[in-house]
C-alpha cells in the first residue's frame, strides 16, 4: 500500500522535509506559526497504534520540532496536539502562540476561524529558513 498524505493537509501546507518517521509541514496560516508532523505510515490514526519504538521516534520528532519552533519564532507558548477530528490520519501540530495573537488565550481550532495566508515573500523566507533548520536537525545525525 502506498503512503498518501491527506489532501486537506497537502492543500493548506508547505512541505519542509522528511525526518526518520514523519514528513514536516508548515501550515499556510500567518496568524501563528503552525507546523505539522505526519508519520509516513499508511492507515495509522492514533499514537497508540504505533509500536513502542515508533512512539519514541515520534516523541523525539515532536520535541525536536518544538525546539526549532521555539528558537526560530520565540513564542510565549507552544501548543502541541494530535486531534484528528477532521483529518483522521495521524498528525501532530506544533503551534507557536503569542499573547498578542488574534485568538490568545483560546485554542486555534475555533469554528468559522478564517486563517490569514502568508504573503508570497514571507512564505518563501519561512519555507527556506525552516527547510534548512529541518535538514540540520539531530534526527539526521
Amino acid at each position: 500500500m502506498t503512503f498518501l498524505i491527506d489532501d486537506r493537509i497537502l492543500s493548506t501546507c508547505f512541505p519542509l522535509g522528511d525526518w526518520p518517521l514523519s514528513r514536516v509541514f508548515l501550515k499556510n496560516t500567518a496568524d501563528y506559526p503552525w507546523l505539522i508532523l505526519v508519520p509516513r505510515l499508511e492507515g495509522v490514526h492514533e499514537v497508540d497504534e504505533l509500536s513502542q519504538a515508533l512512539r519514541h521516534v515520534l516523541i523525539d520528532e515532536v520535541s525536536q520540532l518544538s525546539s526549532i519552533v521555539r528558537a526560530y519564532f520565540k513564542p510565549d507558548k507552544l501548543n502541541v496536539g494530535a486531534l484528528g477530528n477532521i483529518v483522521a490520519q495521524l498528525h501532530v501540530h506544533v503551534i507557536a502562540r503569542f499573547i498578542d495573537d488574534k485568538l490568545w488565550p483560546h485554542g486555534v481550532w475555533q469554528a468559522a476561524q478564517m486563517p490569514t495566508a502568508y504573503s508570497k515573500a514571507k512564505q518563501e523566507q519561512l519555507v527556506d529558513d525552516l527547510r534548512y533548520q529541518i535538514s540540520q536537525s539531530f534526527v539526521f545525525r
